[in-house]
């Protein structure tokens, strides 16, 4: 298995100083580029990044589904919407990359003329796609980027050194700190929010990768995705198996908030009504829905929890469900497992 390449005496101990060696880091890239391909491989480290997911582990950047005991190594998948990006950014020690689904581009710059200039310096584009597998071993500067319409996966496996401080320059230059810097305040209620939405978010698409497998074990992953997935995933996954359930179940289900700290209002604006939310950086608008919505907006604006059937207004069953979705993929409520 690939996470024991990883684990044998090439490669130093968690803490070392001493890097493994180019070839090395060379030889498991091959060994990375094998394993992608197999459903089988990939098919494992789903299942663990689905745990992770469920226990609400929650980071900024790549956060890793395993860690190699002895030698510190860390595995982690990169979810990549739709122009997605982190904006240029620097790898302090050898990383190894795979694109799993779709494809992605990535933009290197020349790290010694940048920060000898203070800008960034263009340096080679690359375009991966899926099966494709790159390394870094030197420090690097770089800016990975999904320019397709569809959602993109990476497997990234890295240094336990990777992201320390080098100090061989003395000070970062303005355009690449910034890309250091944290969006949100750690303990605000509303990083419950964030971590429900990206849970949902790429839940979805493990769900669309585990659909295309050709691996007995389909089902049950596919089933493990509808635990912890959006009630729209989780009838995505239903039509996918062939499942039915009872319509009424639908109406029935209930929703109560991720967070009960967390602030909520609604206020009219034109003819829409829009649902804000208490953000580290003050009240943020949501979402925004047709002004005929403004007595469910009220309700779901002071209720902790409560059955989507219950919604007030005149609202017609599908009206009533599409705004229930709306609600958990935003990660401003989840759904009652039952």
């Amino acid at each position: 298995m690939l996470f024991e390449t990883f684990d044998n005496e090439l490669f130093p101990s968690a803490g070392a100083e001493t890097p493994p060696e180019r070839s090395v880091v060379m030889a498991a890239r091959s060994e990375v580029a094998k394993a992608v391909i197999d459903d089988d491989f990939l098919a494992d480290c789903i299942l663990l990044e689905l745990r992770r997911l469920q226990a609400h582990i929650h980071g900024n950047g790549l956060v890793p589904f395993f860690t190699i005991p002895r030698t510190g190594v860390r595995f982690a998948f990169g979810y990549w919407p739709p122009g997605g990006t982190p904006g240029p950014h620097e790898h302090s020690d050898w990383t190894i990359t795979a694109v799993c689904r779709n494809e992605l581009d990535v933009l290197t710059f020349d790290r010694d003329e940048s920060y000898r200039c203070r800008q960034l310096i263009p340096k080679n584009r690359f375009h991966a796609d899926a099966g494709r597998v790159g390394f870094i071993y030197e420090p690097c500067i770089h800016e990975p980027k999904n320019l397709s319409q569809e959602w993109s996966l990476t497997l990234h496996v890295r240094s336990p050194r990777d992201g320390e401080t080098i100090g061989d320059f003395q000070a970062c230059f303005p355009s690449l700190a910034l890309t250091k810097q944290m969006d949100s305040d750690q303990q605000h209620p509303y990083l419950s929010v964030i971590t429900a939405r990206q849970r949902h978010r790429f839940t979805t698409l493990l769900m669309r990768t585990v659909s295309q497998m050709k691996i007995s074990r389909v089902p049950e992953i596919l089933n493990r995705c509808a635990e912890i997935g959006s009630s729209p995933t989780r009838r995505t996954i239903q039509e996918i198996l062939g499942t039915q359930q009872d319509p009424s179940f639908k109406l029935r289900h209930r929703l109560f908030k991720t967070n009960s700290a967390v602030r909520l209002g609604h206020r009219l604006e034109g003819d829409m009504v829009a649902l804000d939310i208490e953000t580290p950086n003050g009240r943020e608008e949501e979402f925004a829905i047709p002004v005929e919505f403004t007595k469910a907006m009220a309700f779901i604006a002071e209720e902790e929890a409560f059955e989507v059937q219950r919604i007030p207004g005149n609202l017609t069953d599908d009206e009533k469900l599409a705004l229930a979705d709306v609600l958990e993929q935003t990660g401003i409520f989840t759904r009652f497992n039952q």
